[in-house]
């Protein structure tokens, strides 16, 4: 049995084991070392007893050294295991972290090419569409104010009429968002000027 546990206790300090079984191993070294000193103290009794003959003082004084001594290896292999258990944990948490780390980067990694692959192209279309769209919502407006034929309703926007809306608002309420207002395209490289980089709004 103390072979047994002088072998866990050295393979405590090799790699490949985890914080849970350190943790176990601690608990068996803690136990025996408790039994070592109840020994150790039995073994004192007995040897300081008066009536014990002389050769059977000298077996009692070697039994309480050697229970005293296995005590004292137990007792120092618990405090090196403890720090043995928090170094441990501390590889498992580090462990914990990089496979996050590892999993989050290559998700990261994908979602970078995608967005390589993906805006620019659709980027450009869309701003290029965008201002088509708002160069004609000048001349619906001119046409609605000076232009219409008679017998001519007010002409919508591409945009009402793509998203089969009547108007902006209803009873003073907000139906929808205008695009060409509130949409932002950044550039996707950077190309200084007095847009600040925009796609759109494109400046005047």
């Amino acid at each position: 049995m103390e072979a047994d546990l002088d072998t866990r206790i050295r393979a405590a300090f090799e790699g490949g084991i985890s914080s849970d079984a350190i943790a176990d191993l601690i608990t068996a070294v803690d136990a025996a070392a408790e039994k070592a000193g109840r020994m150790a103290a039995v073994a004192r009794t007995r040897a300081l007893n008066p009536a014990l003959a002389s050769n059977g003082v000298k077996e009692a004084r070697q039994q309480m050294e050697d229970a005293a001594f296995q005590r004292d290896r137990l007792q120092v292999a618990v405090t090196k295991l403890r720090e043995r258990l928090i170094a441990v944990k501390a590889d498992e948490e580090d462990a914990r972290r990089q496979l996050a780390y590892d999993q989050i980067k290559a998700e990261r990694d994908q979602l970078a090419d995608e967005l390589r692959d993906f805006y620019p192209d659709v980027a450009e279309r869309l701003a290029e569409l965008l201002a088509r769209i708002a160069a004609n919502d000048e001349a619906i407006e001119r046409i609605n104010t000076h232009g219409l034929p008679r017998e001519r309703g007010r002409l919508l926007c591409a945009e009402l009429t793509a998203r089969n809306l009547t108007g902006w608002v209803w009873n003073s309420q907000p139906l929808a968002r205008r695009l060409t207002d509130e949409l932002r395209l950044p550039a996707f490289e950077l190309q200084p000027g007095p847009d600040g980089g925009y796609l759109w709004p494109r400046s005047r």
